[in-house]
């Protein structure tokens, strides 16, 4: 992962008819000069009053901050939006007060046509079945606010005609973000339009070593350690075209070839018991037990769990059952469900460090920009 930083275009303003990411800086008009500006009290009567005079008439604007505060509206601008230096301390008081005093909110849309971009950092998460997925987001959001953004989580669903495209087309053009943090949900497409619109792309460099062939890989690993020599995979079978599941599958796949193991078997597997039956029967058409399963989730491993029960088989002896991302109802059912956990704030290490040095925030100590293998771990339960 690359040190250096990315240049993020502020303190600007869009000119109208200019492409996103060309720029013009907005100046404030020669009587708003720190030499020449002149004191104004704002009056007590004004406070937690709209412009009007009667609470409620009608929001405040950044022109009634200027009128109460004496001084012009690009002042209030570049004042509110923390562009502070060429003001006298008198000045900037003035303006805070009467916002304060008006319960004046800034816009957002605004904002972004002053500063070039918003406050949004948009986290682009792919069309997956994510267990953990709020862990994920909370874990981000929690450093995207402390460099002074707001993560918006945007959802890859593809769509025909390319209108997955168009909808986060739609989504940069109307909140021009400061970045969009990449989780693995941008197609090319949609890589070469953000790039266009000078979008930061975070993290700008592909992970050290893939993730899910990754976790794939401890799957397999595991079931063979304990004795199977035949090993399937289990999708979730929903409409999605998961890409997650399609890489863990092919690294089942590989790791069989590889130890001269019979090829895998690939199963697809619903969450209702009648369906897990059913493609737990399939497998059992092309495959003698025993033999190991690696799920793409624990809901999966769950589900085929209680079908193998219903069909006789013993767990772990005929059918051995693996799942992933350590669920914690995997954990309260008997038996307890063998599974494949991560250290969310250790797995998000390189969309963390990203921010961290995109943005000038202090990184952890214990961030880096490689993502260890050492995130993903083997829980040993009592289905292996």
């Amino acid at each position: 992962m690359s040190n250096s930083n990315i240049q993020v275009p502020c303190h600007a303003i869009r000119r109208p008819g200019l492409p996103y990411g060309e720029w013009a800086q907005p100046q404030p008009r020669p009587g708003d000069t720190p030499s020449r500006e002149r004191e104004t009290r704002v009056p007590r009567q004004a406070e937690g009053r709209s412009p009007a005079g009667r609470p409620g008439s009608r929001p405040a604007t950044s022109v009634d901050v200027a009128k109460l505060a004496g001084v012009s509206r690009a002042t209030v601008s570049h004042v509110l939006n923390g562009q502070v230096e060429r003001f006298n301390t008198d000045t900037v008081e003035r303006v805070r007060r009467a916002a304060a005093a008006l319960g004046y909110v800034r816009s957002a849309a605004g904002r972004a046509l002053a500063l070039g971009r918003s406050d949004f950092i948009v986290v682009v998460v792919p069309n997956v079945t994510f267990i953990r997925l709020q862990d994920v987001v909370e874990t981000l959001s929690v450093d995207i606010e402390k460099l002074g953004f707001t993560a918006v989580v945007h959802f890859s669903v593809p769509r025909p005609g390319g209108t997955g495209t168009d909808r986060l087309r739609h989504l940069l053009e109307t909140l021009r973000p400061a970045g969009v943090l990449n989780l693995g949900g941008l197609t090319r497409a949609d890589l070469e339009f953000v790039e266009q619109a000078g979008c930061p792309v975070l993290p700008p460099e592909t992970p050290p070593f893939d993730v899910n062939k990754w976790l794939g890989f401890l799957q397999a690993d595991h079931l063979r350690s304990r004795g199977y020599t035949q090993i399937a995979y289990a999708f979730l079978a929903d409409e999605r075209d998961d890409s997650y599941a399609r890489a863990r599958a092919a690294s089942v796949a590989e790791f069989c070839a590889a130890e001269g193991m019979a090829p895998s078997v690939d199963i697809h597997v619903p969450i209702e018991p009648e369906g897990a039956q059913r493609a737990l029967k399939t497998l059992l058409e092309v495959r003698r037990p025993p033999f190991g399963v690696a799920c793409y989730n624990d809901k999966v491993a769950l589900a085929l769990l209680f079908a193998a029960r219903r069909l006789g088989l013993a767990v772990p002896g005929d059918v051995g059952v693996i799942g992933l991302e350590g669920a914690d109802v995997g954990q309260v059912v008997s038996p307890r469900l063998t599974t494949v956990r991560s250290d969310v704030p250790a797995a998000m290490r390189p969309f963390r460090y990203a921010l961290a040095q995109a943005y000038g925030g202090p990184a952890s100590p214990e961030d880096g920009p490689v993502l260890e293998k050492e995130a993903f771990a083997v829980l040993l339960g009592e289905t292996t």
